[in-house]
């Protein structure tokens, strides 16, 4: 997504770019047909009228590119007129714009969305339809000259079997601990035959499972962790749903599991958290923890590519996960990933393996580890389950993304937050003696790990060798309690959300 975009309903003063792009759009392959023209001529009268909408992304108040919904039957949206302005085609506008339109959609109470395309001149837009969930379904003639496809998106209701009776009652939301409580329900899909089925959301309880299931014996295990929160409006909203969809599929693909639709992935998310909002707690850090599920489930102790897969969805209340600064020490002999691996993918292994050096750091009385290469050198990689950050000489430096690193949402949105606090960032190759030269010159200013459960944790000292590194105290002007309370107040509604982070259930 880019960050310099933001994303307007119709204003009047759009209207000349409406016409003007659409216009360069069609008139590159096609004649404008007469349907075009009156929709462009008027759009007030053949969109807006009929309660339809247009989006326009918007950049420094240049239009970049705009989508039309427009009214084509009971609770059915056309997707139409999306063009994007020549110098931003390429670069990700129109998966904005789309993702924007199907979100617009739903909030007009639309059941189905359908498109018409060009398979020869839109072969790229085509991929990109089906890439959000559109399906081909039959083309009747008379309505677009050029059109040689038509697709559909569905916004199935999901089935849901409520629980007898809650538990939310009984539970005190104003005091939680990490990862103990669950919220109602959960939600349950299968992958056979090639496809992902229609998902159930039914009363959490546990699973029945054979002995032989693969996941159990070869780890092809995937999850997320991913948050709700309540807003300052008492509403609810899903932070980066979209970001974490795509992530899904990255670490899916690595282990060798199928991708999933990322409209089927939202549509997912959206209806567990908006039946269960009743659990999202109201205090200032607090946030409903979300953890999306994908196993291997054939009943097989062969090795090999699963066949079937499980999906499963449960949240729960949480506070925040660190409240004190950590003690952290930097791991020589233990390495959480290596080149060609895992690290990248949010996949059980590389989570089982991390457990037992940094419970060796925690019997020698740190918090937590930092991961470094296991070269020499001892670059620094993440912290415990964390990325992590530091602030040196005035700037937030942090290691770069490869595949023995996770992309963390958290991380990915504290470096587009920190311009916002004057705080110029860095993403290089950190050295742990760096890190101790840097303290001897007094320019070690923070170090703490980001990531969704704790948002930022300050570091208190860093142990490297015989080098003990105390830091700061950690105070209101700290970059990582600043950026934490910004991100906050975006993630409940406080403040404007430039980035359509959240979404709104």
């Amino acid at each position: 997504m880019h960050l310099d975009i933001t994303i307007d309903r119709w204003k009047p003063q759009y209207r000349e770019a409406f016409w003007q792009l659409n216009r360069e759009w069609i008139e590159a392959d096609y004649p404008l047909e007469e349907v075009d023209i009156n929709v462009l001529q008027n759009p007030e009268i053949h969109i807006l009228s009929d309660g339809g909408s247009i989006l326009s992304a918007v950049s420094n108040g240049q239009v970049a590119g705009v989508v039309a919904l427009r009214p084509a039957g009971n609770n059915v949206l056309e997707l139409t007129k999306m063009a994007v302005a020549v110098p931003w085609r390429g670069r990700g506008i129109g998966k904005q714009l789309l993702q924007a339109a199907l979100e617009e959609a739903r909030q007009l109470g639309a059941g189905r969305v359908i498109l018409y395309s060009n398979t020869r001149t839109s072969a790229r837009a085509v991929r990109l339809y089906r890439k959000m969930g559109f399906r081909e379904i039959p083309l009747e003639t008379g309505i677009y000259q050029r059109a040689d496809i038509k697709m559909e998106l569905t916004f199935d209701t999901i089935p849901v079997r409520k629980t007898a009776k809650s538990r939310l009652p009984e539970t005190d939301l104003e005091k939680l601990t990490f990862g103990t409580i669950v919220s109602d329900h959960m939600l349950v899909a299968d992958y056979k035959n090639g496809a992902w089925q229609r998902p159930e959301i039914v009363p959490y309880e546990n699973l029945s499972l054979p002995p032989a299931t693969m996941a159990l014996h070869y780890g092809q295990i995937v999850w997320e962790g991913m948050k709700a929160f309540r807003l300052a409006d008492s509403g609810v909203s899903v932070f980066r749903i979209d970001r974490h969809a795509r992530r899904i599929n990255r670490s899916l693909q690595r282990m060798a599991m199928p991708a999933m639709p990322e409209a089927y992935f939202r549509e997912c998310i959206r209806s567990l958290v908006s039946l269960d909002a009743g659990w999202v707690p109201g205090a200032s850090g607090a946030a409903l923890y979300i953890r999306p599920l994908i196993f291997a489930s054939d009943a097989m102790y062969g090795v090999k590519i699963s066949d079937t897969y499980r999906f499963i969805v449960f949240t729960g209340p949480v506070p925040p996960f660190y409240p004190n600064p950590l003690k952290v020490k930097v791991e020589e002999k233990f390495i959480r990933a290596a080149p060609g691996g895992t690290g990248a993918a949010k996949c059980a292994g590389n989570y089982g393996g991390s457990l037992y050096p940094a419970s060796l750091a925690k019997a020698a009385g740190f918090d937590q580890i930092l991961w470094t290469d296991g070269s020499p050198e001892l670059n620094i990689e993440e912290s415990g389950t964390m990325n992590v950050m530091f602030v040196l000489d005035g700037k937030l430096v942090t290691p770069p993304l490869s595949d023995t690193i996770l992309d963390g949402i958290t991380r990915d949105s504290i470096l587009a937050l920190a311009p916002e606090l004057g705080m110029p960032a860095e993403e290089r190759t950190i050295s742990a003696f760096e890190l101790v030269e840097a303290h001897r010159k007094g320019l070690l200013q923070e170090a703490f790990g980001v990531g969704t459960a704790a948002v930022t944790a300050p570091f208190e000292l860093i142990q490297v060798q015989e080098h003990t590194l105390p830091l700061p105290p950690v105070g209101p002007d700290t970059f990582a309690v600043r950026v934490r309370e910004l991100l906050q107040e975006i993630r409940t509604g406080l403040r404007p959300d430039p980035f359509q982070w959240n979404t709104i259930v």
